[in-house]
């Protein structure tokens, strides 16, 4: 297994532990890079949000995911 499908891998399941917490997720396909580029750029891997009407507030969570080559 390559370490493109080891990431792809990991993705998904981070991605069903916030959507099982409430979270809605988008996952950004390819989206290699670095996550504090030095122009600002920013290239998350998975954005998972979650709005609470009662307290009005909205979460936003970015994240990059990384696996090693072993």
């Amino acid at each position: 297994m390559n370490t493109a499908h080891k990431g792809r891998r990991l993705e998904h399941e981070i991605r069903h532990l916030f959507e099982d917490a409430g979270y809605a997720v988008i996952r950004g396909a390819a989206s290699k890079g670095y996550f504090d580029c030095i122009d600002g750029t920013v290239k998350p891997d998975l954005v998972a949000t979650r709005a609470d009407s009662t307290t009005r507030t909205v979460q936003i969570i970015l994240l990059q995911c990384k696996v090693s080559r072993k």
